[in-house]
């Protein structure tokens, strides 16, 4: 595992929306509640994609959607999950909103765009950035259309075994 600054960081590439499900479900599996998953990343990269794997992972039946319009969206399975989305907020607009506040304990919080919170953002963070993998093609870099790269970041060591599991499972399940 990298580690610089006590932070521990992973990479993973996935090449398909299936394929970052299955690693969001694995993260959702591990979570006990207490949780908060800050995942950035470009317009449909697969942050929301994470989500679904997530919720799964908590025993979540309902279908997890976008809530880009709504804000917010609040499922409940073996644990709450509130899932945010900042992209049309800025950190006044959410600050104001006090949609952080009132958050159980227990609950998991994943937020898409939480570079848009700044300040406001709640303490025991797990950061997910999830980017179009670049290929090299004739020396120059392409996006690929469905590969992702998903790199998993902390400076907590709560969340390093988190990390740890499933990046085994990553490499001995392929």
């Amino acid at each position: 595992m990298h580690q610089e600054n006590k932070t521990a960081k992973r990479t993973l590439v996935v090449e398909t929306p299936s394929e970052t499900r299955c690693l969001g479900k694995l993260l959702g599996e591990q979570l006990k509640g207490g949780e908060v998953i800050l995942l950035a990343g470009s317009l449909g990269a697969g942050k929301t994609t994470m989500v679904q794997g997530i919720a799964a992972g908590l025993g979540i039946q309902e279908h997890v959607k976008s809530p880009s319009f709504v804000l917010e969206r609040i499922y409940r399975g073996r644990l709450v999950l509130h899932h945010f989305d900042f992209y049309r907020l800025t950190q006044e607009d959410i600050l104001e909103s006090g949609l952080l506040y009132d958050i159980d304990d227990s609950a998991v919080v994943a937020i898409e765009w939480p570079e848009r919170a700044g300040e406001a953002l709640p303490d025991s963070t797990l950061k997910v950035n999830i980017g179009f993998h670049e290929e090299c093609l004739d020396s120059r870099p392409v996006k690929s259309e469905n590969k992702c790269r998903i790199t998993l970041e902390t400076s907590e060591a709560r969340w390093v075994e988190v990390i740890e599991t499933i990046w085994r499972h990553r490499n001995e399940n392929g």
